[in-house]
């Protein structure tokens, strides 16, 4: 689901702060179906499409000051909404 929204992003001109905030909602909204563990790795890997395809181009991480905030903001809430969808 995030590499379609990211193509759909990157293919619908939303670089930049919309197309983090499109991955950052989807990130969060996916992480509440699995979990915790797993959340964060999802949290981890919407950043770096966040990172690589809507803010640099051609998958280029880069870990400058706002990419390592933004990489902090999408594993936090990731991990904080990890696993409140999952049935008990």
């Amino acid at each position: 689901m995030l590499l379609v929204l990211t193509g759909v992003a990157v293919g619908c001109g939303l670089s930049g702060a919309y197309g983090v905030s499109l991955l950052l909602v989807a990130t969060t909204v996916l992480a509440a179906t699995v979990d915790a563990p797993h959340a964060l790795l999802l949290g981890l890997a919407g950043w770096a499409f966040a990172t690589g395809f809507t803010v640099n181009t051609l998958g280029v991480l880069t870990f400058a000051p706002f990419d390592l905030l933004r990489l902090v903001v999408f594993v936090t809430a990731a991990a904080l909404t990890g696993g409140i969808g999952e049935p008990t």
